[in-house]
């Protein structure tokens, strides 16, 4: 039967909208309330991978094109209704008038004169602060308008700007550089139609068998302990007994050899010297770490008054490993820049002008709204500049090398702080206020737009499917994503309370991030402090040594070290190190002895590795809605 081009629009959008809204519904379920795993984010996220399949399983009804606009409003949408953004954010907005933190005598309370309704709503021990904190009542949607408005548009704003970004750089990374979206391998294997070839592949079947194995005995283990779990994770401070040899493993910066087959398949589609050099410069920290208690210096901490977690800087001291790799992201950032200014210069006098132009519109509507928040004028400006550079140097380790990036960990009032010091009279107390609240910017999956959005396009362009049709549909996601998720996860908190969810559930997570922002504000605004010479520096070293592996890489062809490797293993390789060990080992062994042809016969074995983790997520989701039990779900 033809369907008519209405026809199949509306069966798109019927589709993706039931998906959001449910996901949304069932995202406060899962993650919050029950505690089972990750539905809707991450890498691969559980429930947009499950449509795609099940369309490809049903492609005679739901076209190439339908399952790539579906899959590409999922990606971005349903993210956001859990802790994509909505439980990472929304409790910030009230926690500051609750319990200790609104005592009218406490280090917040000289703040609270500066977070309007529209921007923070209720007030000191408001009935809005104590029913989302103890539950049992109904939402007082007309005091919560304002602000979700407020900040709605924001995210919109946000999402548009990013778009532009992504627009100005797509012919760049597309067409000149031929970027390789190592992470699209899988997605394009379900949008396409090679999903029955790929089910029928017995290596595929073979790489499921380890998730499956692992996860249902660990999931066994977890609802009936008298079955023995199997460890994914191999501590190796447990080994490094004599000193000096534990100054390799402090708690800030933990040594583990964590084995998961998602990370692991993830590693095997890298470039190789990515994978190769995540883990060799993560090793390389354990060095510095030792070197640094050799001479003495492990704790110097600098003169930086945040040292807490809240600030994303771990670990806090010398030899200040964040801090190289934000130098390395802002050189990353700078390199792109300048090797895309033909593009840049052409964006202004091309035909087609709107990316540029798009782009310097909505950099103007954001500063507007930073100064509406109270951030001083030339703060905000300087706020939302790096927001892009360093969302622009992580959409680049993402979509070139693969790595599995899904937000941007840097709260960029932290850089401003870092450079000019803290405390009363550096900067206003509204530009702490509203730096703090601008760190949803760092706690969520905001920093991955742009890296989506390009992943889409890729995705378009390889299906043959008009680019322009697909940001329209990834706008409807963004719009229904946030919409359903505000209302579900604000029902879900006034019902059983965040307090109870903190407790019992398994918003713990949420309660702690919600107290961040006030401590970022308290922090920065009430502690004195001047600018902080010893993590500059590290930047510094950060950009050099970003910079010379660069410089490697363009002058030898087999130069093995990778900047994108270095920037991700120093800062935030002792997550993925020994996945990136296992994946580069694989891939090595596979190129050297096999060659092209072995390679391309095992890639479904990772494909199975991938998928298989992806489907346990979903079975463990399916268990905990059974059982019903609050907290008792089983958190892979």
């Amino acid at each position: 039967m033809e369907y008519s081009e209405y026809d199949r629009t509306w069966v798109t959008a019927s589709i993706a909208v039931t998906v959001l809204v449910f996901g949304a519904w069932l995202g406060q379920r899962i993650e919050l309330v029950l505690g089972g795993p990750p539905i809707a984010g991450g890498v691969y996220p559980a429930i947009p991978m499950a449509i795609l399949v099940l369309l490809a399983c049903i492609r005679r009804w739901v076209g190439r094109t339908e399952r790539l606009l579906i899959y590409g409003s999922l990606l971005v949408g349903l993210p956001l209704t859990a802790s994509g953004l909505l439980h990472r954010f929304l409790p910030g907005l009230v926690t500051g008038f609750y319990g200790g933190f609104a005592s009218p005598n406490g280090r917040y309370a000289p703040y609270f004169n500066h977070m309007p309704d529209w921007v923070a709503p209720g007030g000191a021990n408001s009935d809005l602060a104590i029913g989302a904190f103890e539950g049992g009542r109904t939402v007082p949607w007309s005091i919560w308008m304002p602000a979700i408005l407020f900040w709605l548009v924001f995210f919109v704003i946000l999402f548009l700007t990013c778009f532009c970004l992504t627009g100005i750089l797509r012919q760049r990374w597309l067409q000149t550089e031929r970027l390789g979206f190592p992470l699209l391998n899988l997605p394009l294997q379900f949008i396409q139609e090679q999903a029955t070839s790929l089910f029928r592949s017995r290596i595929f079947w073979l790489g499921m068998i380890g998730p499956i194995v692992l996860y249902g005995i660990n999931g066994l283990s977890h609802y009936y302990p008298a079955v023995n779990s199997i460890s994914t994770t191999l501590d190796l401070k447990d080994f490094l007994l004599d000193v000096p040899w534990p100054t390799m493993a402090p708690f800030t910066s933990p040594f583990r050899f964590e084995f998961s087959p998602l990370l692991t398949g993830i590693a095997f589609l890298m470039p190789v010297e990515v994978s190769f050099s995540t883990w060799f410069f993560f090793i390389l920290t354990r060095v510095q770490l030792l070197g640094s208690h050799v001479m003495g210096l492990s704790e110097v901490k600098g003169s930086f008054v945040g040292l807490g977690s809240q600030w994303l800087d771990w670990p806090n001291a010398f030899p200040f490993f964040m801090c190289q790799a934000r130098g390395g992201l802002l050189l990353l950032a700078g390199y792109n820049l300048w090797s895309a200014r033909m593009e840049l210069r052409n964006s202004f006098s091309s035909k087609i002008k709107f990316p540029m132009f798009g782009f310097l519109i909505g950099i103007a509507m954001l500063w507007l709204w930073s100064t509406a928040v109270g951030i001083s004028p030339t703060a905000g400006l300087a706020g939302i500049l790096l927001f892009f550079l360093f969302s622009l140097s992580f959409t680049r380790l993402r979509v070139d090398g693969g790595l599995p990036v899904t937000g941007s960990p840097v709260i960029v009032g932290y850089m401003l702080f870092l450079s000019l010091g803290t405390g009363s009279g550096v900067f206003g107390d509204g530009t702490y206020v509203g730096f703090a609240f601008l760190a949803v910017l760092a706690y969520t999956s905001i920093g991955a737009w742009p890296a989506i959005q390009l992943e889409g396009m890729k995705l378009a362009r390889e299906c043959g499917v008009n680019i322009n049709r697909m940001v329209r549909w990834m706008v409807f996601g963004l719009t229904v994503g946030l919409t359903a998720g505000v209302y579900f996860y604000l029902t879900t908190i006034y019902d059983y309370g965040i307090f109870a969810l903190d407790q019992q559930g398994n918003g713990r997570v949420s309660a702690r991030i919600g107290r961040f922002y006030h401590y970022l504000y308290a922090d920065a605004g009430s502690l004195s402090g001047g600018p902080d010479w010893y993590r500059l520096a590290f930047h510094g070293l950060g950009i050099a040594a970003t910079w010379f592996l660069v410089v490697m890489r363009q002058r030898f062809l087999r130069w093995p070290l990778s900047p994108m490797g270095y920037i991700y293993g120093t800062g935030f390789g002792w997550f993925v190190w020994g996945a990136s060990f296992l994946g580069w080992l694989c891939k090595w062994a596979v190129a050297r002895y096999g060659g092209a042809r072995t390679y391309h016969k095992v890639r479904p074995f990772f494909f199975g590795l991938i998928f298989g983790e992806v489907c346990m997520n979903l079975f463990w989701l399916a268990v905990s809605l059974w059982r019903g039990e609050m907290g008792g779900g089983f958190l892979m």
